[in-house]
């Protein structure tokens, strides 16, 4: 300055050097006054902008890194969540959302400048919160349909973790041009300072104070910088223990995890528990088909989908799982040596930011034991049925049901070894043989008996219906073994679980000792005996009573035909009908059975085709229970036995339409109604309107008739009326029992 003031002056010489020098000075001094104006304007912006910096960037970088993390912690919580189905975790999770939107109101009344940017962030992080929520929700509560709305979710949470990240760096690029501005300003206010400090240093006091105060705001923007430094190595570490977390619990859990990559290989990152269930210790980058199938009974068709279908699904968009994830297994039984495992497969893709699925999750279970103890409850409640199903009945009762039922099985068991071809006579008998047995069953409701006769019965009905259907005893054979084999089981659950072991007739009951037929026989022959040495009428008395000891009563047969009435009523949805019995006879074990399941059969018979419904028996003025009525009365030659009910008869215009539709009548020509009414006996008619488990297949009738004739009994039916057109007519079975079936 002294140098530029000489120049001057020897330059420019004056009358006046005063004037000069004045002049000198006061060029300096508004030299000076225009550097202080600068330096003051130029310290004034400065401080203005580090106000900016420290009242605004600061608070909002804070809050948005606070956010970030806020993020982090809110998808680990939801993931925690979801894996240990605690919805808890879920709403803590929620919490963060409520605690993130209150952080970004602060920046958004903090920064109007970038109001919009902060209010789409509320939004997205809220709709990706909600999202959140309803898919781990509904995760935990078993739904299996949730692939969508998870792909929804990683998709949300990419774009908001890119719209964070965008904002953040926005606003961090603003913060460091304004810093960058501060301190240019501040070098030039010093240099300036400086400079004019030279120049006069009355004016270096106010230079430094404004530059004082720029280096305490810089100390104080150094404090700030130090502390977002800290604030990031506290998120490193955040992150780290999160890792630590996931890696703890995938060496504790009780389930298999690991992470198809590519190649259908296995991530090195698995759960601990993999290497328990699947027997070995690594399975970094090995193929996941050697690992789920070389052990494995799947098929080579279905592994062959599955491989497939997981090279179609990594690496390509997301719509190729939707595409192709039905093909991938979700059960596998592995057999190794001795060892059998069941193992339940869960899989989820993993999609990133692009919508493409970088791997597939795979979550193995153990579930070995879960399905042998549901197998083994399973065959226990099969078996409290059985046990329910026969302690319903007598033990006498039981037996001779099981004696009944070993009796038509074997003659069927013969007929099929015997019979090298088709003969309708054979098929017939097979028929009847089977529909008795299942008829008996389900009388007493053995429902496994009834299932496994009816497949058998189905195969006879084929045979007899269908000329092209072939004649397969090996087949007919295995459906007879089901049947005895269901037969086998029903009296090892009453032998061996309730301990009814033996015949009824050698045990004893409430009402006494049973006496075996062979040593009956020895009482009657004794009391004969006597009877012809002694001729009194005591010994004669004593006689007649031991020889009708060992008969079986009529009434107990009827007690034995009715007993599923009722369920059958039900099921026909009729109530249950009255039974009277009029008269009483004793018959021998041999015909006994023959008879109960000729009851049987005409107890069915009435209640499904004679006794109407309640509405029909109301129009008809009659009331709504039905009765069947059994007569007993002695003959010349035996028993007769008329069985009746108060419905509205034999359908005898149907009898007359099948007839002629099987050739056994001329269209148009007068038959008999008696004639019409014989066809009920023959095989294959039936005026059921459709085929039921109780009738229509055009057999029972046929049966009994054949049941009876084995022991020189006949069935004939005795209508009310043999005159005037075909229609409904009243009628009732006759049987005539001959003497031999009344004596042992």
């Amino acid at each position: 300055m002294s140098n530029e003031t000489s120049s001057v002056a020897t330059s420019a010489p004056s009358n006046n050097p005063m004037k000069k020098i004045i002049a000198i000075v006061a060029f300096a001094i508004v030299i000076f006054l225009v550097f202080i104006a600068f330096s003051v304007t130029s310290s004034v912006q400065n401080n203005d902008r580090l106000a900016d910096i420290k009242a605004l960037y600061f608070p909002v970088l804070e809050r948005t890194d606070a956010n970030v993390v806020r993020l982090d912690t809110f998808v680990e919580r939801m993931t925690q969540g979801v894996m240990t189905a605690e919805v808890d975790e879920v709403e803590s999770a929620m919490e963060l959302a409520e605690i993130a939107d209150k952080a970004f109101a602060e920046v958004e009344s903090l920064y109007p400048g970038r109001r919009a940017h902060v209010q789409q962030l509320r939004e997205d992080f809220a709709a990706y919160a909600a999202l959140a929520k309803k898919t781990s929700v509904a995760f935990i509560d078993g739904e299996t349909d949730v692939s969508a709305d998870m792909a929804r979710m990683n998709e949300a949470l990419a774009q908001l973790r890119s719209k964070l990240a965008d904002f953040r760096s926005t606003s961090y690029d603003n913060f460091v041009m304004t810093l960058e501005e501060s301190q240019h300003s501040a070098k030039v206010g010093m240099w300036l300072g400086i400079l004019v400090g030279v120049m006069n240093l009355g004016f270096m006091g106010v230079l430094v104070f404004f530059i004082r105060n720029n280096v305490r705001m810089m100390a104080v923007i150094a404090e700030q910088n130090a502390t977002l430094e800290l604030r990031v190595a506290e998120r490193t570490a955040q992150l780290a223990q999160k890792t630590s977390d996931i890696n703890a619990m995938l060496n504790n859990m009780s389930l298999g995890v690991c992470t198809i990559v590519p190649g259908t290989r296995i991530h090195p990152e698995f759960s601990n528990a993999m290497r328990a269930i699947f027997g070995q210790e690594d399975f970094s980058d090995q193929l996941i088909e050697e690992v789920l199938f070389t052990d494995s009974k799947v098929g080579v068709d279905a592994r062959d989908q599955a491989i497939v279908g997981l090279n179609a699904i990594l690496g390509e968009d997301q719509m190729m799982w939707d595409f192709n994830s039905h093909v991938l297994l979700r059960e596998v039984e592995l057999q190794k040596g001795e060892t059998h495992k069941i193992l339940q497969l869960d899989w989820s893709p993993i999609v990133n930011a692009d919508d493409v699925v970088e791997k597939v999750l795979l979550m193995v279970q153990d579930v070995t034991h879960l399905r042998e103890l549901e197998a083994e409850s399973a065959q226990q409640k099969e078996e409290l049925d059985i046990i329910a199903q026969i302690i319903r009945i007598s033990v006498g009762k039981f037996n001779e049901f099981i004696g009944s039922a070993h009796k038509f099985s074997e003659e069927n068991r013969r007929l099929l070894q015997e019979t090298t071809g088709r003969d309708l006579n054979v098929i017939a008998a097979l028929f009847r043989n089977m529909h008795t047995i299942k008829g008996n069953a389900r009388t007493y409701e053995f429902t496994q008996i009834t299932n496994a006769a009816h497949a058998a019965e189905q195969e006879y009905d084929a045979l007899r219906k269908d000329d092209q259907v072939p004649w397969d005893a090996a087949k007919m054979l295995a459906e007879l073994d089901a049947v005895d084999t269901a037969i086998a089981r029903y009296v090892s659950i009453s032998e061996d679980k309730l301990g009814r072991k033996g015949r009824a007739g050698d045990l004893l009951t409430t009402r006494g000792v049973f006496i075996a037929n062979e040593e009956l026989d020895d009482l009657q022959r004794l009391a004969g005996s006597v009877a012809e040495a002694a001729a009194v009428p005591d010994a004669v008395q004593l006689r007649d009573v031991v020889s009708r000891l060992g008969l079986i009563p009529l009434s107990r047969l009827v007690s034995g035909a009715v007993d599923s009435i009722s369920s059958l009523a039900k099921e026909l949805g009729k109530p249950t009908p009255d039974v009277v019995v009029e008269g009483e006879a004793g018959f021998n074990n041999r015909f006994a059975e023959s008879l109960k399941s000729a009851l049987m059969h005409v107890v069915r018979n009435s209640l499904d085709h004679g006794i109407e419904g309640p509405d029909a028996r109301r129009t008809a003025g009659k009331s709504e229970t039905g009765q069947i009525r059994f007569t007993c009365q002695p003959t010349e030659n035996g028993i007769e036995l008329g069985i009746g009910d108060d419905g509205r008869g034999l359908a005898l215009h149907k009898l007359y339409e099948k007839g002629v539709s099987a050739g056994r009548f001329q269209a148009g020509v007068s038959v008999s109604p008696q004639a019409v009414s014989e066809l009920i006996f023959d095989s294959g008619l039936s005026t059921a309107e459709q085929v039921t488990q109780v009738s229509g297949r055009g057999v029972g009738m046929d049966a009994v008739r054949a049941f009876l004739a084995e022991h020189g009994a006949t069935i004939t039916i005795a209508l009310a009326s043999t005159e005037g057109p075909l229609g409904f007519t009243p009628f009732r079975f006759v049987i005539r029992i001959p003497a031999s079936a009344c004596a042992r």
